[in-house]
């Protein structure tokens, strides 16, 4: 499945270091693969899912949606996260 990332993500993934970089393609090609992975959101975010990981104990969330191809909305900790996503 193809996987396409919006402008928030892209500037993420390119500000991202070492193995935190690594990690969020893991985690993004983990989607890739199986899309029904991350929690299907509820109320206004209900078109979106939201899959969660770790990384040096802190917690970070993909918000991305399917419609034959996945497109990543949002990649961000965990704080502020739904506030973000609604905007």
């Amino acid at each position: 499945m193809e996987v396409r990332l919006l402008r928030q993500p892209f500037k993420f993934i390119k500000r991202a270091k070492g193995s935190f970089k690594t990690a969020i393609s893991v985690e993004i090609e983990q989607i890739a693969l199986q899309p029904k992975i991350g929690k299907q959101l509820t109320g206004t975010l209900k078109q979106f899912r939201s899959h969660r990981f770790t990384h040096v104990g802190v917690q970070y969330r993909i918000a991305y949606k399917v419609n034959g191809n996945v497109l990543i909305i949002l990649i961000a900790s965990r704080e502020n996260f739904y506030r973000d996503l609604r905007v």
